[in-house]
Order: C-alpha cells, then structure tokens, then sequence
C-alpha cells in the first residue's frame, strides 16, 4: 500500500512520522529515503526485503527535493514514477506536502492520500481546541483562544505549548497560559492593545513603555496597534450592515475569532464618525514615527489619545445606539 501525506508541512509532517512509528512499533523494518534521492535509490530500496520478514519504505520528497523549484519536478516525478512500479511486501511512505491538485489525484489513484489542510483564521482556534482535547489538557476558559493569540499560525509552537503545558498536570487559565509561554514582546503587545480598548490611558503608557525598555521596537508595536485598528474598523463596517456572529465575522475579515470577538465588542459602541476619529489619529502618529519623529514619545502620545478617546466613546452613546434605542421607544 502506498500512503502519501500532504498539505501542511507540519501536520503532514507529524501524519508521516506517526505512520511510520507505527509500523516500526509492529517490528516492520522501515527504510528512510530523502536527501539526495533519485529513482534508482527508490528501485534499489522497493528491491530489499525485510531482515525479519516484512519491510516498508519511507519517503520524504520534501526533503530530497528542497528548494529544486521547477528543475525538481523530473526528478520527483521519476521518483513517483518508481514507487508506483515497484514491489515492496510492506506499505511505502510518501511525505509531499507541496502536492499540487495533480499530484493529490495521482497518489489517490495509486494508493491512499492523507491530506492535512493549514487551517486558516478562525479554524486556527477550531484546531488548537481539538489538540487540547486530544492531549487530555484541562483548561478553564478560553485557552485556545488566547494560544492562538499568542502563537499565530505557527501550528508547531502551538503544538509544543500544548504539550509543555500538559505536563504540568494543573487546570489552566488564559492567564496562566500567558505567563507560562514565556512570550513578553508578544504578550505585552497585545497586553497593551487590550488596555487600550478598555480606555485605560495608565495602563496603555506603563505598559508601551514596558515593551520599549524590554527592546521592542516602537514601529513594531504601532504595526500590531494598527492591525487592531483595522479589525475595529472592519467590525463597524460589518455591524452597521447589518452584521454577522463571530465566527462569520472572523471567517469574513480573515483573522482568529479571538481577537475578532474584541474587536466586535469595541465596535458596538462606535459609529463612523468615532471611528474616524481613531484612525485619524493613529495616522498621525504612524507619519510622525516614518517622518523621522521620536519613536518612543509619538508611540507613547498615541497610546493615550486612542485610550482616551475610547474611554470617551464608552461614555458616549454612538450615533447607531441612538438610533437603534429610537426605533426599540417608537
């Protein structure tokens, strides 16, 4: 049987290993095929049999062909060509997680196909709460969200943190997640970006300048405020349409439902004119900062305008609540 495993380097990658520890667990021998590989190795090791009976063949495309490009797809497709023809009395292995939709039908067609999707936006957080289950971490509140807050899509990191985590054999919290992961650019950014949407000016300078004395650099930390800004402005753009739930919402934007869940919080209370007013001034800021300006100062000053002018927007009844509070009286 020939199993191929594609699609996300790491989850494919981590299918591929599991497969053939598998095998190995069985006591099948398994040969390793990668680096520097062509078909006559692939002939020569399909040929061999077992020392104690049954033998498989594991084959890692990604690596042998790495960085080949265009110049690599001969070679692979040689490759192919020779497990497809050749003979083994055990399973052969294929890892390609580059496979293009040719590809995927080819391995189909000649065996059986693995493949492992990148999951994307709001399906990162689906995925990390799958693998907290799967792993057996117990969790109070939503971790998942905050590891995707914290990691991103990188899948591995994700992984990883998961199992250190479950080592420590306690129930977890978001905050407890955030201090064990050890990540203080990043924890402390989205720390300040969570300060500034509660309006809290204090919080939002103590905690800016906690991140440049720690050596973040001030463009850095307005690129990740400005990326905050942008999921605002898009949640008032989606709720003043007649707007969506989260999860569509994230779907839509293209962005993790957590930080998305904030957002359409920060939106309910603002209205164009508001939001404006928020981009307005963080556009100022970000020309001052590329204008050669004070990094450390203009980051600083805008911190405290958006929080005040958040704060304020709390306070505020927004053109859309008035409305909407209109039509609830008639």
């Amino acid at each position: 049987m020939i199993r191929t495993f594609s699609g996300d380097p790491f989850l494919a990658g981590r299918a591929f290993r599991s497969a053939i520890a598998a095998a190995v667990a069985q006591g099948i021998d398994v040969r390793r095929l990668g680096e520097g590989i062509d078909a006559s190795a692939v002939h020569d090791a399909l040929a061999q049999g077992g020392l104690f009976g049954a033998s498989s063949v594991a084959i890692d495309l990604d690596e042998a062909f790495a960085g080949g490009g265009a110049a690599a797809t001969a070679p692979r497709n040689a490759v192919i060509d020779a497990v497809e023809g050749g003979a083994v009395d055990g399973d052969v292995f294929l890892f390609d997680s580059g496979a293009t939709a040719a590809r995927q039908k080819r391995y189909r067609a000649i065996g059986e196909l693995e493949h492992e999707p990148t999951p994307r936006y709001a399906n990162v957080v689906r995925w990390v709460r799958g693998e907290i289950a799967a792993r057996g971490l117990t969790t109070a509140g939503d971790v998942a969200g905050t590891l995707a807050d914290l990691f991103g899509d990188d899948l591995a990191a994700i992984a990883s943190e998961i199992a250190k985590l479950r080592a420590l054999g306690t129930t977890l919290s978001p905050d407890d997640v955030r201090r064990i992961a050890n990540r203080p650019a990043t924890r402390s950014a989205f720390d300040l970006v969570d300060a500034v949407i509660a309006g809290d000016a204090a919080a939002s300078l103590r905690i800016a300048r906690a991140l440049v004395e720690a050596g973040e650099p001030p463009v850095r930390v307005m690129a990740t405020l400005g990326w905050q800004l942008d999921l605002i402005a898009g949640c008032v753009a989606i709720e003043a349409a007649g707007g969506l739930g989260v999860e569509e919402t994230a779907r839509v934007l293209k962005a993790n439902a957590f930080p998305v869940r904030k957002a359409l919080a920060v939106a309910a209370r603002l209205d164009e004119r508001s939001l404006r007013r928020l981009v307005d001034l963080f556009v100022r800021a970000d020309e001052r900062i590329k204008g050669g300006g004070d990094p450390e100062w203009i980051l600083e000053a805008c911190v405290l305008s958006l929080a005040h002018a958040l704060e304020v927007s709390a306070r505020t009844p927004s053109v859309r609540d008035e409305v909407t509070s209109g039509r609830a009286r008639r």
